[in-house]
């Protein structure tokens, strides 16, 4: 039987984090995104000094998976803001902070979650979410909601949906060097 283990992350895991992504990425965009975008936003979100940075500061919540020894995927959780205020969320976008200002609940936001290429059909995708929802209970310990953006053309979207989320907001952004993102915001509500 295999062994599934999630480990919170430090610093020290930013490289086994950007091993999976370089993998984990172009598998789930390559169809969605050129090259180059994909080039680029590897490089936004998951430069060394970007994953350091965001572990560090305490902004994001890392955790690394291990399939028998081997890590595998992760996911990223931002706990909830403090009013919902830009200042206070410096990742939030527009979209992210009006569901966030607009919920009674705290919002808990699950900015990344992937799996190494080589796993995917093993349930592991399930067991990451399952392991979000069960940290986000803990830190929490009441009601609350987890949201996370996915882009609408991502197969994941049906998979979310699957699990139980739904579309609360649709955002479209552009980024730096005219990349655009046409995202869902999706949400669970945790009791």
């Amino acid at each position: 039987m295999d062994r599934f283990v999630l480990k919170e992350a430090k610093v020290s895991d930013v490289p086994v984090i950007r091993t999976i992504a370089q993998k984990a990425f172009p598998t789930t965009f390559g169809s969605i995104l050129s090259p180059e975008q994909l080039d680029w936003m590897l490089d936004w979100m998951y430069s060394e000094s970007v994953l350091t940075a965001d572990i560090s500061s305490g902004n994001q919540q890392f955790y690394v998976s291990y399939l028998n020894g081997e890590p595998c995927g992760y996911i990223s959780i931002t706990p909830p803001s403090h009013g919902g205020h830009k200042e206070d969320n410096p990742n939030a976008s527009a979209a992210d902070l009006e569901v966030i200002q607009s919920s009674e609940l705290p919002i808990y936001k699950l900015n990344k979650i992937y799996l190494s290429p080589d796993v995917k059909g093993k349930g592991l995708g399930r067991r990451l979410w399952e392991e979000a929802v069960a940290i986000i209970k803990e830190m929490e310990q009441g009601p609350c909601r987890m949201i996370l953006q996915v882009n609408r053309d991502n197969d994941a979207c049906a998979f979310y949906e699957h699990l139980g989320m739904t579309v609360i907001a649709k955002e479209d952004f552009v980024l730096e060097h005219g990349y655009e993102m046409n995202d869902y915001v999706m949400a669970y509500d945790i009791d």
